[in-house]
């Protein structure tokens, strides 16, 4: 299990860095958009209904560290359909498909796109009514989508491809969309973003060059960011997927203010954004949800993602947000740093202080959330210094705690799922911390694997914190 974990976490795991090119990060993608879906599903169903969906959460968790991307991308629809009543023939099979547009980025002088629709993973073989049509929408990407566009086409065999010449789009980025009408039956398709961008091929000549003069420049927080971004709208560029849908036309804009601003002026940024931290020597990747309003004193969250995810995992999945939109709703801050086989490349407690000072706010309580490997990384942090950490959560796993005076004066919360692998870890933590007499709440969620866990546990994790 050890191997194949490590191997899950050098091949998969970095896909979204642009490290892996080819098959695996388009698998990736096409797992979070499935990740998705079931769980907003699973957080509007009975719990009889969740129950269902257990055995085929358990089986994807088991494939994704196997490397089965196919077979985890199929159990994890599995899990969503077992939540549904009566799902039609042609509803799974239209989940079992993937689109892909041949250009993440695309020029705003021509906006064409070409579609490929092809099955992710096997299915029965079916055959299509002569009348069966595809019907692509066009839809702003906003909370509340609204389609601008539309396009019908018939369906005779896959894989097809489509092209669709789009009509006075304006820049910005979009969602599209897909369902097949066969029979007076309706199935949809997983979405893709694009992003239309003005003056596309100036913009990415600008970045290149950019990027190729400050590649070897002297290492500070602001510079470092910079560059992830602009390497990263090369990669667009190229049209390499990522694990998730990313902002690119308002990236464009962020980038371009902290690369050609003026050397006095503060670009402004977005609360939802990519930082890049640095000590002069390594460099710490994080995304952050920014406070809405400021405050004298900030609360933060240090969220720490488990094997073979990324910085995005609290964001785009572990509830598909949800722990983002808690943590907005009370105004804190919240820090997720990517993490790989060694840990974090710079530790909270060196972070803490740097944040403040890159960030302009001032940190009043300090919380470390950790989900199976980062559940290890949070109890490994704060066994390292508890200066300053406020109370700590570990789900889903465990870890070696140190014990040491200061540390018997922290709170932690504990969780894990009754079907959940790291169930034992967790267990076992619980009763060390216990012993070394530190205050613990622990709890087991019933019919829950070691995925859903994180979803499971949010409503009594908040009512942990915002007790502290």
């Amino acid at each position: 299990m050890k191997l194949l974990l490590t191997i899950a976490l050098l091949i998969v795991g970095f896909a979204w860095s642009g490290e892996v090119v080819g098959q695996e990060e388009n698998l990736r993608y096409e797992l979070g958009k499935r990740v998705r879906s079931y769980e907003l599903q699973w957080e509007s169903s009975s719990p009889e209904s969740r129950a269902l969906s257990t055995e085929a959460m358990e089986r994807a968790v088991q494939e994704f560290f196997r490397l089965d991307l196919t077979g985890a991308a199929k159990s994890i629809d599995d899990a969503w359909f077992a939540m549904l009543p009566a799902p039609s023939e042609l509803k799974r099979y239209a989940a079992s498909l993937s689109m892909a547009s041949a250009e993440i980025l695309v020029d705003a002088k021509s906006p064409t796109l070409t579609l490929t629709l092809k099955e992710l993973y096997p299915q029965p073989p079916h055959t299509w009514a002569q009348r069966a049509y595809l019907e692509i929408h066009l839809r702003s990407d906003s909370t509340i989508p609204k389609t601008l566009q539309t396009k019908k086409v018939p369906i005779q065999s896959l894989p097809m491809e489509i092209e669709w010449k789009l009509e006075g789009v304006a820049p910005g980025d979009f969602q599209v969309s897909a369902t097949i009408h066969e029979n007076e039956m309706i199935g949809s398709i997983h979405p893709v973003q694009i992003s239309v961008v003005k003056d596309k091929l100036d913009r990415i000549q600008a970045i290149e060059s950019w990027v190729e003069v400050n590649k070897r420049a002297a290492r500070t927080s602001t510079l470092c960011t910079t560059r992830m971004m602009g390497r990263q709208l090369l990669l667009a560029n190229r049209s390499k997927p990522f694990e998730c849908d990313l902002p690119f036309s308002s990236w464009f804009q962020e980038f371009e203010s902290m690369a050609f601003a003026l050397r006095d002026s503060q670009p402004r940024r977005p609360n939802d954004r990519w930082q890049v931290l640095t000590d002069g020597k390594v460099e710490q990747v994080l995304r952050l949800q920014m406070p809405i309003k400021p405050a004298e004193k900030t609360t933060v969250i240090f969220a720490l993602h488990g094997a073979g995810g990324s910085e995005n995992m609290f964001f785009e999945s572990y509830g598909a947000g949800r722990l983002i939109e808690l943590a907005r709703s009370r105004n804190w801050l919240v820090v997720c740093p990517r993490q790989g086989l060694t840990g974090l490349n710079i530790p909270v407690q060196a972070m803490i202080p740097m944040l403040e000072k890159e960030l302009g706010l001032s940190f009043d309580k300090v919380f470390l959330v950790g989900h199976s490997m980062g559940a290890a990384q949070a109890i490994e942090q704060v066994s390292r210094s508890q200066e300053r950490i406020t109370a700590v959560a570990a789900i889903g796993g465990g870890g070696n705690a140190r014990k040491t005076e200061a540390l018997a004066k922290i709170p932690f919360y504990v969780a894990a799922g009754e079907r959940d692998f790291g169930r034992g870890g967790a267990k076992r933590l619980s009763e060390s911390l216990k012993s070394f007499g530190c205050e613990v709440v622990y709890s087991e969620y019933k019919d829950v694997e070691h995925l859903t866990i994180v979803q499971a546990c949010l409503d009594e994790l908040f009512r942990f914190l915002d007790s502290k």
